[in-house]
């Protein structure tokens, strides 16, 4: 992997996030660099977010195979687990594009801010899951739960692969007076 990847490299990598998907309280570290919903990029986002959804949505009614008697009752927790799940999304997405943003000029308080951020939203995805999990047993059964929680799993999975394998490491510090 290239820890300095050219400009049209970043700009690609973060098309790419932006196809993939992607105010909390006074003590969390905030985004650096909002986007705003009339950027360019944020509509491209939006578009390649609903293309995304709809394919995901196939896959996970293949895979789910429910019969007349869980089908209703599994997608409309599933349409709120999605609701719920796309705001954690819009925080990857911003973390992703402050990356970006700043990875010429990173320091080591924007990688904390970074990485304290990354953390939480991977936190909040799990806990997320969670909550949907019980949701849905609740609603159809346990198997039917456990079926989803899988599902889901693997394509978070595959997502956070292809995010990954495309992203450059954070720079190697070069200021020992950002050491902190």
């Amino acid at each position: 992997m290239n820890p300095h990847p050219a400009p049209h490299v970043r700009t690609g990598w973060n098309v790419l996030c932006a196809a993939l998907l992607l105010a909390g309280c006074a003590s969390e570290p905030k985004p650096l660099a909002p986007l705003s919903p009339n950027d360019p990029e944020a509509k491209t986002l939006e578009a390649d977010r609903a293309q995304f959804r709809a394919k995901k949505e196939a896959l996970i009614d293949e895979a789910m195979d429910l019969d007349a008697a869980e089908h209703d009752a599994f997608w409309s927790e599933y349409h709120q687990y999605e609701a719920e799940l796309r705001k954690i999304q819009d925080e990857r997405y911003q973390i992703i594009h402050d990356f970006a943003t700043y990875y010429d000029n990173m320091t080591n308080a924007i990688a904390d801010n970074l990485a304290e951020r990354m953390l939480k939203m991977k936190q909040r995805r799990n806990e997320l899951a969670a909550k949907y999990y019980r949701r849905i047993k609740a609603a159809t059964s346990a198997i039917t739960a456990a079926r989803f929680l899988q599902v889901e799993n693997e394509i978070t999975l595959l997502s956070d692969l292809k995010v990954s394998s495309e992203a450059p490491l954070f720079p190697k510090g070069t200021n020992p007076a950002d050491m902190r």
